[in-house]
């Protein structure tokens, strides 16, 4: 192993990356024997005086502790170690923390949660538990990890020491044996529920102020953040949404787009969804908390070196979270920049991003385009499905607000997927079902060159 290329600067920089070291007894693979370990945010090294390895955790499926020694399972191989003394607890708790604040920014969950608690989530025990104002996330350090987003909510229920959310896809999460804490996270689900539709109702009646208040209260339970729903159930709901809606489509880049949309799809049955940014222009993503690492001391010696180039390695770019196609591009949803990752009109972009839904006739195809300003280029994603229209139409809105709208997730190939720098969305395709059913049924994409190639193309990917 060349350690030289795995650090991003001089040692004492690479450093910097490790959280925590320590000393103790490994039993692996590669590395076996007495070793240094360092914990860094994007992962854990060992340094024997003759081995050296680094293992990402978006590679790790299980991390426990059990009579004093530390498992971590991954993908291919384990890890045991032991014989730590007294740094067993902390060296296990500084793991659990990195790995979880991997998996929070993996599914793209941020802020502060209103209430900790641990419980049964179904049938996994002794669940770590948050809440947040836009989600409750599971977080055992596994797999199983889940982020469940409150606006999909259709039914709850606190009855006989048992929490119970219902969500549009039809499933049911049942949080138990909470504790003390039960109270606290029921009351902060309903206050977040609340919230969510009353900020759902406000955002449409901003957008179109001619809407009822009976209107509105139809349209947040139809229309909820990340949800695309046919403009002609719309209309019959609120002629002012609908008209509001159709009337900033005409202004955008999709205006051409949509009339040869509505064409594949039939009158009425083209979705458009609408979801405005609370901080006015999309793309601000927050960083996880402790990004840029702390500062620990190194073990000295051999092994020392070894630590500090395998901990510097950890911390280099994916801790940046750069992904795939650059950090432009990533950073807001397609539509909001130009393919290539230029950036698009200087002035303000607008807050509400807009996008459509476009089933086929025979609905076992449909294609997803955003409705950007004038200018702006995007790609308009193809995807092909058996079953019901509506079940997939939910399972692709719940997708795309699961990964912040970001679709190049989707796009990825399973090879691409696997590369160091698409770790994050490796992680996040791991623990999201939703997403890993849209990628399965993803055609391609068209990009837009002319309108009429674009056509072309489109009507190819929904005809093969």
């Amino acid at each position: 192993m060349d350690l030289a290329n795995m650090m991003p600067g001089g040692e004492g920089e690479a450093g910097k990356g490790a959280l925590f070291t320590c000393k103790g007894t490994v039993a692996s693979v590669i590395v076996n024997g007495e070793a240094e370990i360092a914990v860094s945010e994007d992962g854990f090294a060992l340094a024997s005086m003759l081995d050296a390895t680094r293992v990402s955790w978006a590679d790790v499926v299980q991390l426990h502790c059990e009579d004093y020694v530390v498992h971590i399972n991954t993908k291919t191989s384990q890890y045991d170690i032991f014989k730590l003394g007294q740094d067993t607890e902390p060296l296990y708790a500084h793991m659990l923390s990195a790995y979880g604040a991997k998996v929070r920014k993996a599914l793209f969950v941020s802020g502060s949660p209103a209430v900790r608690a641990k419980g049964n989530v179904g049938a996994v025990l002794g669940v770590p538990v948050e809440v947040y104002d836009n989600c409750v996330l599971s977080l055992p350090p596994d797999l199983s990890a889940r982020r469940l987003p409150l606006c999909f909510t259709t039914g709850f229920a606190d009855e006989n020491f048992s929490i119970r959310i219902s969500t549009m896809d039809g499933k049911e999460t049942i949080y138990t044996k909470l504790g003390y804490e039960h109270g606290p996270v029921s009351k902060a689900v309903q206050d977040a529920l609340r919230a969510l539709r009353a900020k759902t109702i406000d955002n449409i009646t901003e957008l179109a102020p001619q809407v009822t208040a009976e209107q509105a209260a139809q349209l947040a339970k139809y229309l909820p953040d990340g949800l695309a729903a046919p403009i002609g159930a719309i209309r019959r709901i609120s002629p002012p949404f609908a008209d509001a809606l159709e009337t900033k489509i005409a202004a955008s880049r999709a205006a051409e787009t949509y009339e040869i949309l509505r064409g594949i799809s039939g009158e009425g049955e083209v979705c458009i969804g609408f979801k405005k940014n609370d901080m006015g222009a999309f793309g601000a993503q927050p960083t996880a908390a402790g990004e840029n690492g702390g500062g620990a001391e190194g073990a000295g010696g051999v092994a020392g070196g070894l630590m500090s180039a395998l901990a510097g390695a950890l911390a280099g770019g994916a801790a940046a979270g750069v992904l795939a196609d650059g950090a432009v591009a990533e950073s807001l949803p397609d539509g909001a920049v130009a393919e290539d990752g230029a950036e698009g009109d200087s002035q303000a972009p607008d807050p509400y991003m807009l996008w459509l839904v476009a089933p086929t006739t025979s609905k076992n195809a449909c294609a997803v385009e955003f409705a950007g300003a004038a200018g702006e280029s995007a790609a308009t994603f193809v995807y092909r499905f058996s079953g019901d229209w509506d079940a997939f139409r939910i399972k692709l809105g719940m997708a795309l607000e699961a990964i912040s709208f970001k679709r190049e997730i989707i796009r990825l190939s399973d090879a691409e997927l696997e590369k160091s720098e698409n770790a994050d969305y490796r992680m996040a395709n791991d623990r999201n079902e939703a997403v890993r059913f849209v990628r399965a049924s993803f055609v391609g994409r068209a990009i837009h060159r002319s309108l009429e190639s674009w056509k072309a193309a489109v009507e190819d990917l929904l005809a093969d």
